[in-house]
């Protein structure tokens, strides 16, 4: 089923980013990404009195050969721009307060217009920018 509130952003037929409005709507539980990504993006929207019974995560042992990077603008108004492997710009989008990105493979850039409170959240532990990082020349 097709969501107006989600955009997928590709290129020769690979996703490079989910773009998600502030608009989206759950109704309960909804995963937001395939089961097959190493970073899961849910949306819990619930009724009060809603009771989500105690419970523990097992300890599991996942193989990720990327990192993938989640980003929720709470405040603010920025600019992404979207890069190939190669650093074609495949697409530029702009976020405002409540909008969300999953960076799935690729490059990408945050230009900030606005004074901006920005939540990021990806795999860790993090190696730091040296080996986690590639920059453009």
């Amino acid at each position: 089923m097709e969501d107006k509130n989600i955009k997928k952003i590709k290129y020769k037929d690979e996703t490079f980013a989910l773009v998600f409005s502030k608009n989206i709507k759950a109704q309960g539980s909804r995963f937001l990404t395939p089961t097959k990504y190493p970073l899961q993006l849910g949306l819990l929207e619930h009724k009060e009195r809603k009771f989500v019974p105690p419970h523990i995560h097992n300890d599991l042992h996942y193989e990720v050969n990327t990192t993938q990077e989640f980003l929720y603008i709470e405040k603010g108004k920025v600019d992404i721009v979207i890069f190939s492997r190669e650093w074609k710009e495949i697409k530029k989008v702009t976020l405002t307060q409540g909008d969300f990105i999953l960076f799935v493979n690729g490059g990408h850039s945050v230009d900030i217009h606005k004074e901006s409170r920005i939540l990021e959240i990806k795999q860790g532990p993090y190696p730091g920018d040296k080996k986690a990082k590639r920059y453009r020349k």
